[in-house]
């Protein structure tokens, strides 16, 4: 095809979606006579069309609008807004046995590693007069033909198909036998995808909508499902088939070309990265992850920052947002009232990260500062802040640092620390192994000259160059490896293995963690004294752990936290909340983060015997404790 023709592939829309779109790709929203989806891009009710056919005609719709109103495209293709051809064909990659490349989500990367440009789409189409899908064997799925897999198919009636073979007989008897030559098949050109040339295109249409028409009048839905009302788009399916095998029989000279499909699991539409701030001021862009549970610790956090940062700055705080209700979203921007020099962004993460499984107390916010380094494309250097943080100094400091080459900053984890000088084994699903052999073997660390624990940083705050981060593209190696492996602390301990040597390490003042008296005695003399340091000037207190201010009384920095969130809506809400937990007479005996629902005398004693316990001894007995919990279970 010469260099100057144009190509038109037009995706099917129906629903909010991640849009692709360029000068060859085309979004289209089919059946918008009949929806209130408004996706703002081109609908298939306008000029010559049959939009509202489209709860029986499926993504056909579409085709007939193109059909009737783009004149000018010398190519014509149609995908699906989770279907796409695989243009740069590799042997390497996994087609599943209903013939599709699985494909995780609808990211920046899908364009180029599947070629859904211009340019390749105009070299593939160079000699051919079509490209269509490799034929589905239905034997796969336990058919042995076409016809066979049409009638037991949910939602589909034989008697449909067999008058789809009337009408083909009654209107365009030169291919009956093609069809019946389908229906003894196996293989199947699905989900009417192609490129064809205009003459093809036109050919195709002019064949096509004539039996569509009758099939629509002819077949009696009254009763039907409204999948079943679809059947004029499942049968276009098959008659697309039927074309093909057609043409080909009928064209010697057709010259055609067979791709893989690729399968798009999470289409959600992609987070958006805010615009920068138009300000004379430095800008200190801080980035923090939440739900919608979180919010009156977010909101703490935020305020915290805005009171306390120096005002040379300006503030570019960005929530990447999993879930927030918009009452909540309109909450936490009213804290700006507090900064002029402010702005509070919200990020949609929602539907990321949807196939990364979590445990315990962690959730799906966990993993989104993963995908920071392209997603800020336009930012170069953040701090990120763990949202159970509050900060009581002046953070414009880090922003200022120089890394010295260190991809990240991050702060000493004296946890990690105590529980490798005690023995703590870390979670079943990863060996039970015990946190020195864990961070050694697990997360094949092995620092030169120091302790494995040495070498290990706490994530609550971390300083990133997202310019060295996506050149050296660690977190997208972070983030399949923590698709495909169980680990203790999920992407902190992710970002240890992968980050080895490429860590400058704060004082410890930027990540105040309080620990009971039973962990905090194990540290070392050297590692005791550097803990106890950071309570003397800190900056960021961070609430991990059993210390959480909201839950009980534990921490003696606390009323760093009540301080902060007395400025927040959230204030009195949080505050009879831990009111109500402190001095509710229990109907339980014992927590029920360990207790299970007492059914014996034996059940009831053990209750007892655990409430009655230590709380410095519970600590020690936890992990066996939870294990036995897990087998009573």
């Amino acid at each position: 095809m010469g260099t100057n023709e144009m190509i038109s592939i037009y995706i099917n829309y129906f629903a909010k979606a991640g849009i692709l779109n360029s000068d060859v790709l085309k979004p289209i929203q089919v059946g918008a006579a009949l929806s209130d989806a408004k996706l703002g891009i081109q609908r298939d009710d306008e000029g010559d069309n049959i939009s509202d056919r489209n709860p029986a005609y499926c993504e056909m719709t579409g085709i007939y609008w193109a059909w009737k109103n783009d004149l000018e495209s010398d190519v014509l293709g149609f995908m699906h807004y989770r279907r796409y051809f695989d243009f740069l064909p590799n042997p390497s990659r996994e087609v599943d046995r209903h013939g599709l490349i699985q494909y995780p989500s609808l990211d920046a990367k899908l364009v180029n590693e599947f070629g859904l440009t211009h340019d390749v789409m105009e070299e593939a189409m160079d000699g051919v007069d079509m490209i269509i899908p490799v034929p589905f064997d239905v034997r796969q799925t336990g058919s042995k033909d076409i016809y066979s897999h049409y009638k037991n198919a949910p939602h589909h009636h034989i008697e449909d198909l067999e008058t789809a073979r009337r009408i083909v007989e009654d209107l365009s008897p030169s291919y009956t036998q093609h069809f019946d030559d389908l229906l003894k098949s196996p293989l199947l050109y699905p989900n009417n995808m192609f490129l064809f040339t205009r003459p093809v295109f036109e050919e195709y249409c002019e064949w096509l909508f004539p039996i569509l028409d009758r099939l629509h009048n002819e077949i009696d839905t009254t009763e039907y499902s409204w999948q079943e009302a679809r059947a004029v788009g499942y049968l276009a399916e098959r008659l697309f088939s039927v074309f093909i095998r057609g043409q080909i029989a009928q064209k010697p000279d057709l010259k055609f070309k067979q791709l893989e499909r690729v399968f798009v699991a999470n289409t959600a539409p992609a987070p958006v990265e805010p615009e920068l701030p138009q300000t004379d001021k430095k800008v200190l862009t801080v980035v923090a992850a939440c739900d919608a549970a979180y919010v009156p610790h977010l909101g703490t956090l935020i305020r915290s920052i805005f009171t306390t940062t120096s005002p040379d700055y300006f503030i570019d705080m960005i929530v990447l947002d999993g879930g927030l209700h918009p009452t909540q979203r309109r909450l936490l921007d009213g804290l700006r009232m507090d900064r002029a020099d402010s702005s509070i962004s919200f990020i949609n993460m929602e539907h990321q990260h949807l196939d990364l499984k979590t445990h315990s107390y962690f959730t799906k916010a966990t993993f989104f500062r993963l995908g920071l380094p392209d997603l800020l494309a336009q930012r170069d250097k953040i701090l990120f802040l763990d949202t159970d943080m509050v900060v009581v100094d002046d953070i414009s400091p880090l922003i200022e640092l120089d890394l010295d080459n260190a991809l990240i900053a991050a702060a000493p984890d004296f946890v990690m620390r105590a529980f490798v000088n005690m023995g703590v084994p870390s979670i079943a699903e990863t060996g039970s192994l015990k946190s020195a052999d864990y961070i050694t073997e697990h997360l094949e660390m092995k620092p030169d000259g120091k302790s494995p624990a040495d070498a290990y940083f706490q994530a609550g705050t971390i300083v990133m160059d997202l310019a060295g981060l996506r050149d050296a593209g660690v977190f997208d190696n972070a983030i399949k490896d923590l698709a495909s492996k169980t680990y203790w602390f999920l992407d902190q301990d992710v970002l240890n293995k992968h980050l080895q040597g490429k860590v400058k390490f704060l004082a410890g003042r930027w990540n105040v963690l309080w620990m009971d008296e039973h962990h905090a005695s194990s540290l070392s003399p050297k590692d005791r004294s550097a803990y106890n340091s950071t309570f003397e000037h800190p900056a960021i207190i961070h609430y991990a752990g059993i210390g959480k201010p909201w839950l009980n009384s534990f921490n003696p920095l606390s009323h760093y936290y009540w301080d902060a969130l007395r400025k927040t809506p959230w204030y009195e809400t949080i505050l009879f909340s831990f009111l109500d937990k402190r001095y509710a007479v229990h109907q339980a005996p014992v927590p029920p983060s360990f207790a299970r629902k007492a059914k014996t005398s034996a059940d009831k004693a053990g209750a007892k015997i655990w409430h009655a316990l230590p709380h410095a001894l519970k600590v020690k007995l936890w992990p066996i404790a939870n294990r036995v919990k897990k087998a009573l279970n």
